[in-house]
């Protein structure tokens, strides 16, 4: 599945400097409720104002594999930049998450901006992931000075498992994808 459009809508879930929250609930709930992948970067979409908007979205299925970029040169007589895609492939119902996950959105364990209903439930998502990392990381050895590297090593590749799968449990996947711009 892909859906692509002027979604006009403003979420921290797909533009990290986003100020205010507009129009996001819906597009939220659908990314989050079907774990959809945001191809967004971090360029904006929408030229105009003193805001960094991405207001148009493209949005896959887990599976789906796209190039994607935005066209800035292109001349279209409208403030919103071009988007250009391509599907490459890829199994819709493909759930093989350690090929598609390369970042976590953690966005909803924040209640900037949010009401006082949403920032109670951002705070009891940010609360069972500290506990969950807490209880995955309590077999780690505690390191001082007269640790061995290997000591070292170990503690951190079990810290790192336990951020992973804490991050897996509580966090929104997600997959960056290179674009055809560096």
């Amino acid at each position: 599945m892909i859906i692509a459009g002027d979604m006009n809508a403003h979420s921290q879930m797909w533009n990290g400097r986003a100020t205010s929250r507009r129009n996001a609930p819906f597009w939220e709930n659908l990314i989050s409720n079907h774990s959809l992948v945001v191809w967004n970067s971090e360029e904006a979409t929408w030229v105009g104002g003193d805001n960094h908007s991405i207001i148009d979205l493209m949005l896959s299925s887990p599976g789906v594999e796209l190039n994607w970029s935005i066209e800035s040169e292109e001349a279209t007589g409208s403030d919103h930049e071009v988007i250009m895609w391509e599907i490459l492939g890829g199994t819709p119902n493909s759930r093989d998450s350690s090929k598609e996950v390369t970042g976590w959105d953690i966005s909803g364990w924040s209640g900037a901006g949010k009401s006082e209903e949403e920032q109670k439930a951002a705070r009891e998502k940010e609360v069972a992931a500290q506990q969950c990392y807490l209880r995955s990381g309590k077999e780690t050895a505690a390191l001082d000075d007269t640790s061995s590297g290997e000591q070292v090593e170990e503690a951190a590749v079990a810290l790192r498992e336990a951020m992973v799968g804490t991050l897996n449990s509580h966090a929104r996947a997600k997959r960056w994808c290179s674009r055809l711009k560096p």
